[in-house]
């Protein structure tokens, strides 16, 4: 029975990450005024200041959502849609428990070949009707996280997304399907040899180049769509009604195509190969220098002050701009770390950087930002230009006192927007058409013109802006090409592209297209100095540098055609969802959504209070849980049953989180037991109920800026205690009423973003102080203070990390024995003293990234090391430390599940006192983390 609990939750877990993110209980900022417009199909829920974009979306998700639900047996149900228009990234998801969907629908400076919104809309679509047609009857207001927990088991991740992404290039224009950017890297990857398994193309690796599940599941999908384009709802048909058969997919993917998935996946890149030319006698070599142990990409290369700039990215280390040594076994000189991007940008003008971070408000984490910042290489010096603004791709004006950059306003209109770099004041706007979004600008060399990248709903373009004048004129003809990059090369324009389905740089000439790069698997990110072409070349390492002349380059010809997907039948179908459907956009009645109408939404039972958060102590129960859409109101409900104690407890919890505080009152009524004595007479066991009704209040914060994460914040909480049916009566010190004692805690966490390989912060400074008193208890007295403290430093290597952690506490009265901080390694060996303090030294480290299948059960991803040194009371103790520990832990997946991951744990700890229960012993964990 515990093993099936545990593998339940673990695929309720991995689901609540499916799509790109785990589902908090994150809100959107209280002065959000909600709309809504309600169809037949859906309710769409989106910010006031969204109501001239909603109707365009309304009608286009009655279009996708009847499309991507026509090839499966049941239509999609009702949904609720949410629009996160204020949260400036990039995504979308649809879950149960509650069942709704959300969609992040501000475009970005990241170059696609369609618009944003309706490729976003279009694939959770798919996700919609995949969630009706294999557990869409079981439903609230009971059977929602069930629901969950069994298309998590049934369908993998892979399966899913590959899908949703086949979708995206079956009904529109464009489409991943048709990026050969997204493809790349398995495209590399095949033509280099590189012969990675099943397991590592869907769980990843921290120390090899490898496309997400997404780019193998799409691939996948298309191969089965490619033998029967209604397969998919073939399969679907074939696993309902058998939700809880072991291995319900791989027996219904046997079934309906012949295959299991690894044999798919053996096919797949078999025909990929085929697809794009391999010939096994001749795989391309690719030699590149090894300058850094593992893959790293030095991504945007720029000339200035006598060097070449670039955006180093790799997994050792965070995001940083660097000054790239040509010379490969030298090393590069970094001049300031980046904070966190959409995309990786910057823009350099001689002496001066400009680059755009992701910002966050302090409380509210679906009110984002993107802000503009500065840095003088020659002064050292860097400023912000911006505070909550919504601006994308800063580029700097040749006169160097101005930065031009794009804006996105809430009702998804772009500007061009003027800053002034020494008062940081915008001085000028220019507002595009309506529907038309732009990215990428870059100037000319007077400043006087400027051209970037277009999109709208008739596909992508180069758009030329005459600033002195205001006007506007598109380069070329409307197209599903990917365009990145343009910059002005005198009055040409030179771009990155697809032509021909391989990123290349071109150029535009007085309308005339010509090819100047022949990369062998793509050439990225342009720019000029004087006749020296410095770009990107995507190689099996990431993305180099490299240079070219421009009057020695011999330019070819560009045949333009639009681009098509790598299997023919994916072009067979009418691309466009509205290919039937040229009806006019009606009027859609948009009303106000009451939140506090709609803050109580019962969808699951659930058998654990915690959310199975943790497996210690678990107990047998039942809770009814609520969920508003917003995320604003969360009720629930419950019993649970002790069987060690045999006592039950009945329990209630209202959490209310609209405004700054978290507020969550609570109230249980539950069985205890205990034992009294009397002289030196046997302990007399007894029992008795007690209600608890309790108030918590936390207000926490948490911001970026640059390459340092804060969190900090303060709670707060009392409660009032009531004993009753108490078996033995006239019982001397025991309470029966505890009348509202306080506990308060305030905290501050400085931490450095970790990079992908860090184990730990490079630096990290964490405070945190409690009190805990009795003021309002005549019969009771007691207080007890803490102070816990918690360091990180850079180890001796990369990666490795050192932890220094000292706490300290003094309790009195009733608290006499609260712990309140962390204990030593093997504390309860040791015989018992009152602990004032502890103090732990951790040093840890990676020893290797296997990237191990262990069959189709686990596939391990890191092994790391530890050893530790543990003191307690150290006003008292010799420099010997009271306990050391050293011990492994092993990272890895389970099956085809992509998170959570992992950690087996093991450890052997020496207690240094002679009077230890055991001086040696070992211990064993699991942990799991998303």
């Amino acid at each position: 029975m515990k093993i099936k609990t545990l593998t339940t939750i673990i695929l309720t877990i991995n689901f609540h990450i499916l799509f790109s993110q785990v589902f908090d209980q994150s809100q959107a900022h209280f002065n959000v005024k909600w709309m809504q417009i309600t169809t037949d199909q859906f309710r769409l829920i989106f910010p006031k200041e969204f109501s001239s974009a909603a109707p365009q979306l309304v009608h286009n998700l009655e279009k996708y959502i009847k499309k991507t639900s026509s090839d499966l047996q049941r239509k999609s149900r009702f949904i609720n849609i949410i629009v996160q228009q204020n949260h400036i990234q990039q995504n979308g998801f649809v879950q149960l428990a509650p069942r709704k969907s959300e969609l992040y629908s501000t475009p970005s400076a990241v170059a696609d070949n369609q618009e944003w919104l309706p490729n976003l809309a279009l694939h959770e679509s798919r996700h919609i009707a995949q969630f009706d047609n294999l557990t869409g009857k079981i439903r609230g207001p009971f059977g929602e996280q069930l629901a969950l927990a069994l298309f998590g088991l049934n369908l993998p991740s892979w399966y899913f997304e590959g899908d949703a992404v086949l979708q995206e290039t079956l009904f529109s224009e464009g489409g991943r399907g048709r990026l050969s950017s997204w493809q790349m890297p398995i495209r590399t990857d095949i033509l280099t040899g590189r012969s990675y398994d099943f397991n590592k193309y869907v769980h990843g690796s921290f120390k090899d180049i490898v496309p997400s599940f997404y780019t193998i599941g799409y691939f996948m999908n298309s191969e089965i769509y490619q033998k029967d384009p209604l397969i998919q709802g073939k399969i679907h048909h074939e696993m309902n009604g058998k939700l809880l058969r072991p291995f319900n997919f791989q027996r219904s993917l046997k079934k309906i195509y012949g295959h299991k998935a690894s044999d798919i996946f053996d096919l797949t890149m078999v025909n990929l190969g085929q697809k794009w030319g391999v010939d096994s006698l001749d795989l391309y070599t690719d030699n590149v220098p090894k300058r850094d142990k593992y893959p790293t990409s030095y991504l945007l290369p720029q000339y200035g002050n006598g060097t070449v700039y670039a955006l180093q990215d790799g997994p050792q280390k965070t995001t940083r701009i660097v000054q790239v040594n040509q010379d490969s076994t030298q090393k590069n000189k970094t001049i300031l770390t980046l904070g966190m991007q959409i995309m990786p940008y910057f823009n350099l003008r001689d002496e001066l950087i400009t680059w755009d971070e992701y910002r966050k408000d302090a409380r509210f984490e679906k009110q984002t930002y993107n802000v503009i910042m500065l840095y003088d290489v020659l002064r050292k010096k860097k400023k912000q230009i911006s505070k909550n603004s919504r601006y994308y791709s800063p580029i700097i004006a040749p006169n160097k006192k101005e930065i031009l950059c794009i804006e996105v306003n809430l009702a998804n209109q772009t500007s061009l927007v003027r800053l002034d770099i020494p008062s940081s004041k915008k001085v000028d706007s220019l507002l595009l058409p309506v529907g038309t979004h732009l990215q990428q600008p870059q100037f000319n060399a007077s400043g006087t013109e400027v051209v970037a990248i277009a999109v709208s709903e008739k596909g992508t373009n180069l758009l030329h802006i005459n600033l002195q004048d205001k006007s506007f004129s598109t380069l070329l003809d409307w197209s599903n090409i990917q365009i990145e990059r343009p910059i002005f090369d005198k009055e040409d324009i030179i771009f990155k592209a697809n032509y021909g389905n391989k990123d290349d740089i071109f150029r535009w000439s007085k309308g005339s297209l010509t090819r100047l790069t022949n990369s062998r698997f793509g050439a990225f990110n342009p720019s000029l100095q004087g006749d020296t072409l410095w770009y990107n070349d995507y190689t099996s390492q990431g993305y180099q540098v490299s240079s070219l002349s421009l009057s020695q380059i011999q330019e070819l010809p560009v045949k333009v055609e639009p681009i098509k997907a790598l299997y023919s039948k994916q072009d067979l179908r009418p691309h466009t969802a509205s290919s039937d459907d040229d009806s006019d956009i009606r009027d859609y009645a948009i009303k106000e959504y009451n939140t506090l109408k709609n803050s109580i939404n019962f969808h699951s039972l659930t058998l654990s209070g915690n959310d199975f958060e943790s497996f210690d102590n678990l107990k047998p129960g039942i809770f009814w849980l609520s969920n508003d859409l917003l995320n604003t109101t969360n009720l629930k409900l419950g019993y649970e049953y002790d069987t060690d104690i045999r006592k039950s407890s009945y329990s209630a919890s209202l959490t209310y989180q609209k405004y700054y505080p978290k507020i969550t009152l609570s109230y249980t009524d539950k069985g205890q037991i205990g034992a009294a004595k009397s002289n030196n007479s046997p302990p007399i066991p007894f029992d008795w109920r007690e209600r608890v009704m309790a108030l918590d209040i936390s207000i926490p914060f948490s911001k970026y800026r640059g390459n340092t994460i804060y969190s900090y914040g303060f709670n707060f909480g009392t409660s009032y205690l009531k004993r009753y049916r108490i078996s033995l009566p006239n019982l001397q010190n025991f309470n029966d009423e505890i009348a509202f004692p306080l506990n308060y805690q305030i905290y501050f966490n400085k931490n450095s973003r970790r990079a992908i390989m860090d184990i730990t912060p490079r630096w990290g400074q964490n405070v945190s102080f409690t009190l805990r008193h009795l003021p309002f208890e005549s019969a009771l007295t007691g207080t007890a203070w803490s102070v816990r403290t918690n360091f990180y430093f850079p180890g001796i290597l990369l990666n490795h990390s050192l932890q220094l952690r000292y706490a300290m506490q003094s309790n009195t009265g009733r608290y006499t024995y609260t712990q309140d901080i962390p204990m030593i390694e093997g504390f309860s060996f040791v015989p018992y003293e009152t602990i004032k303090n502890t103090l732990l030294f951790d040093y840890r480290l990676p020893t290797s990234y296997p990237d191990l299948s262990i069959g189709q059960f686990a596939y391990i991803k890191r092994i790391r090391a530890r050893i530790s040194a543990n003191y307690q009371n150290i006003h008292h103790t010799q420099l010997a430390p009271k306990s050391n520990s050293l011990g492994i832990d092993i990272d890895f997946n389970l099956f085809k599940y992509t998170l959570p991951l992992f950690t087996a744990s093991a450890r052997i700890t020496y207690i240094n006192d002679t009077n230890a229960q055991k001086q040696v012993f070992p211990a064993f964990g699991l942990n799991y983390n998303y």
